[in-house]
């Protein structure tokens, strides 16, 4: 079904808006993406699309069987619905559903989030775990919402294709740990070792720690330490920067393309 949005007032408009809130997104359990790219992968994924908002260029991207409501509105309300600089004109609102409970006896490659606060790297690490064939993301309590726009865009659609677990302490890490599971953390310390010396067979976690603090001190006692090393002048790597290569050197390894 078709409807028509004309005005900003209009109710449904204003909800729309409103998604942009965290407040609002916990509260109704939704959340909005836009851009063609990521609202087809939010549709070909079989995300829960409550509904498809449109300027009318873009109708024409919108699968002809989609069974959500579609909300055709003028160009002029774009920019009020959108976050970014160069707007798509076409957007989705997705349920949240239940919210994912991460099993410590989990097997498979996973990475950690230690709160993680810039949108932009997280939205990196889960593109990156996605590409790099990890099982899931896992986020620390106080890790940035990983349904904020800034997020779900950097992920590129990735959001989509991978398990990401939030609000998960380092208690249930712990019991991850204490069932076997091997987990390996950047930290800059006198004793950790070069990372691709780790072993990353069985069960494996990396933890990656927040842009200024790092690692905080419980994950610290619980990881083993390594290190990527820094052959320039830069004091450290950027998170997700540092996750990528870490992630990547782990698949290699658990693939058997590491090269000799």
């Amino acid at each position: 079904m078709i409807s028509e949005i004309n005005s900003a007032s209009n109710k449904k408009f204003k909800y729309f808006r409103s998604l942009s809130a965290k407040k609002e997104r916990a509260l109704n359990r939704q959340y909005m993406v836009e851009g063609v790219k990521c609202v087809k992968e939010a549709l070909a994924s079989g995300a829960h699309v409550d509904a498809v908002i449109a300027c009318p260029e873009r109708v024409a991207d919108i699968p002809a069987d989609i069974r959500a409501p579609v909300y055709v509105m003028p160009k002029a309300l774009e920019e009020r619905l959108s976050y970014t600089k160069t707007p798509q004109g076409i957007f989705a609102v997705i349920d949240m559903g239940d919210e994912l409970l991460f099993d410590p006896r989990s097997g498979g490659a996973f990475v950690y989030c230690d709160c993680i606060s810039d949108p932009g790297n997280l939205g990196t690490i889960i593109r990156t775990a996605d590409s790099a064939g990890f099982d899931g993301v896992l986020l620390s309590p106080g890790c940035v919402d990983a349904y904020s726009p800034k997020v779900v865009r950097s992920c590129m659609g990735s959001f989509f294709h991978i398990d990401i677990f939030e609000n998960v302490p380092c208690s249930v890490i712990a019991e991850y740990k204490k069932r076997g599971g091997k987990i390996y953390g950047g930290v800059l310390s006198p004793g950790s070792a070069d990372y691709r010396d780790a072993d990353y067979s069985g069960d494996v976690m990396i933890a990656v720690g927040n842009e200024a603090n790092g690692i905080s001190e419980e994950m610290r006692t619980l990881c083993s330490h390594i290190i990527i090393p820094v052959y320039g002048r830069a004091e450290s790597l950027n998170a997700a920067v540092a996750a990528s290569i870490m992630m990547y050197e782990c698949s290699n390894s658990r693939h058997g393309n590491r090269q000799q």
